[in-house]
């Protein structure tokens, strides 16, 4: 949270926001329908992170450096797994120009695609659908960020799919779920967003803002690109407090015909680095912090991930 933010618009900023928020649309939920597809959403949002590609089941990040990287559990590889989990020699990911080479050591069961894989080149995840290998509980993968290439792991058994206990919430109120008008730059801009890792960075494009109000006053975001709409990361005077100290994100549909769309802050959900130590996940900039309480969407359950590491 903003350092610099004072008692005074902290009381103004809680007091405005009794009064009425920005209309409601045609066709509006009623409080009981939104309340009910609410849970549905929290259900399906927990089934996901439990999900084999859900961030529940990461067990390690690592960084490779050009030329050879050994895995496997005994201690003089490069890196190094855990015995209970992995055979002492799995083989050697090769780094050379940007690509990804994975070499097999000999009768070590390492398969993709139910395949055993003795050298494959490996598709990291942002150059398309990315090579996954798994041997016995354990699955792994390349993940290329801006210059760096690493491997991500995950255990499908990993003990934290037992012990999560869930996510908490503020109740669902239709009154955070605001209309927003979007306004596009004249060109869209690519920015350079800070991440959880140091020296990380992340370049999203940023079409626009989108402009609405919170109890009368004129609020807006940036909004970033996003496959089929907009990918919105922010912060507000809950951050670091009952919310995330890194911000949270929001998901919002391309403009209609009038230029406009929903913003639903109930849906406003934890970075994936709340689970874990292993995402990288990127911040909200400056321009993107909210000077109001934003009392809606996933709370923070401080040590949350600290139960399946």
């Amino acid at each position: 949270m903003n350092g610099n933010t004072s008692n005074a618009l902290i009381l103004a900023a809680s007091s405005f926001l009794t009064t009425c928020f920005a209309a409601e649309p045609a066709g509006a939920q009623t409080a009981a329908e939104y309340q009910q597809a609410m849970e549905q959403w929290h259900s399906e949002r927990e089934a996901r992170l439990k999900g084999p590609d859900g961030w529940l089941n990461l067990a390690g990040l690592y960084w490779l450096e050009p030329g050879v990287n050994t895995i496997g559990s005994a201690a003089n590889n490069d890196i190094v797994l855990n015995e209970e989990l992995a055979a002492a020699r799995l083989g050697a990911f090769m780094l050379e120009d940007g690509d990804v080479t994975f070499r097999a050591e000999p009768d070590t069961e390492i398969l993709s695609g139910g395949e055993p894989v003795t050298e494959l080149q490996l598709v990291h995840d942002e150059a398309g659908e990315p090579t996954l290998l798994t041997h016995r509980s354990l699955g792994f993968y390349a993940i290329g960020r801006m210059e760096r290439m690493g491997v991500r792991l995950r255990d499908y058994d990993h003990p934290f799919l037992e012990q999560f206990p869930g996510i908490e919430s503020y109740p669902a109120d239709l009154q955070w779920r605001v209309e927003a008008t979007f306004v596009p730059y004249d060109e869209p801009r690519q920015l350079q967003v800070m991440t959880v890792v140091e020296g990380l960075g992340w370049d999203p494009i940023a079409p626009g803002i989108l402009e609405f109000e919170i109890g009368g006053e004129p609020m807006s975001l940036e909004a970033y690109g996003a496959d089929d709409g907009f990918f919105i990361i922010f912060a507000d005077l809950t951050t670091g407090e009952a919310t995330y100290p890194a911000g949270r994100y929001l998901s919002a549909e391309l403009p209609g015909p009038d230029g406009t769309t929903i913003l639903d802050f109930n849906k406003a959900y934890n970075p994936p680095c709340v689970f874990n130590e292993f995402a990288t996940c990127p911040l909200p900039t400056r321009r993107n912090y909210l000077q109001v309480p934003v009392e809606a969407g996933e709370k923070y359950r401080k040590g949350l991930h600290a139960l399946g590491i």
